[in-house]
């Protein structure tokens, strides 16, 4: 018997549609959407279920809604909210790639100070984790499991609300592109460098702690910029 596909609703039909229009620049940054009826009838929903997806879309920074005024696609990526990283992640017509990077940028200046913030909040905790770091053997999964849990432990321990959210969201798109990163025997030494002397800076000289901490994240965005070029290239 053939398998029944998931349902999906008109609203979420109509709002993935609607952004990837957006991503793929058929409808451009400053583009008039066309009216009410016409855009119903196009996606194929109710307008009074066409004004609910708007209204989110609006929320989150995909478009701008006036009253009287036509609907205008937005500049999302500079004026948008937490909600357009959700989207861009779940939808395949973004380069993911090109979102790890801006992450990465993005962590290389608040991990080292939320990291120490953290450290001195849950010292044991932080300890627990990095006394079973895995095996240079270990697969790629194994490695991008334990150092997204320490990440996310740093993050989360650090009481900083906009950061756990942003770690959140991002989870899905770093195990998916994990692969390139920690493909490369080199990279999980230096990964288990880090574990290392992060564990005795803890214990020994907290000092150093922010540190080591932005010395690896450094690290790793010029590695994963050097793989991505290279997986371009090819």
């Amino acid at each position: 018997m053939k398998k029944q596909g998931k349902f999906v609703k008109p609203a979420q039909f109509a709002e993935k549609k609607i952004i990837k229009a957006i991503i793929k620049e058929q409808w451009k940054i400053g583009d008039k959407l066309m009216p009410e009826r016409e855009l119903a009838d196009f996606l194929g929903i109710t307008r009074p279920t066409l004004r609910e997806v708007l209204q989110g879309l609006s929320r989150d920074g995909w478009i701008r809604i006036k009253h009287g005024r036509p609907t205008i696609i937005n500049d999302y990526l500079n004026n948008g909210g937490l909600g357009i990283i959700k989207s861009l992640i779940k939808n395949a017509a973004f380069s993911s790639k090109d979102l790890i990077k801006d992450w990465l940028e993005f962590r290389v200046l608040i991990l080292p100070t939320l990291g120490l913030k953290s450290i001195q909040f849950k010292e044991k905790e932080i300890l627990e984790i990095l006394d079973n770091p895995p095996k240079i053997s270990a697969t790629i999964e194994e490695f991008a499991y334990f150092d997204w849990e320490l990440q996310l432990l740093l993050i989360k321990n650090s009481e900083n609300s906009i950061a756990k959210m942003l770690y959140n969201d991002m989870s899905e798109i770093y195990h998916r592109e994990s692969s390139v990163y920690f493909a490369n025997k080199k990279t999980k030494e230096l990964s288990l460098a880090f574990y290392s002397n992060l564990k005795n800076s803890i214990i020994n000289d907290k000092k150093k702690i922010k540190e080591i901490i932005q010395q690896i994240m450094q690290t790793s965005l010029i590695i994963w910029e050097k793989e991505y070029k290279n997986t371009q290239a090819k």
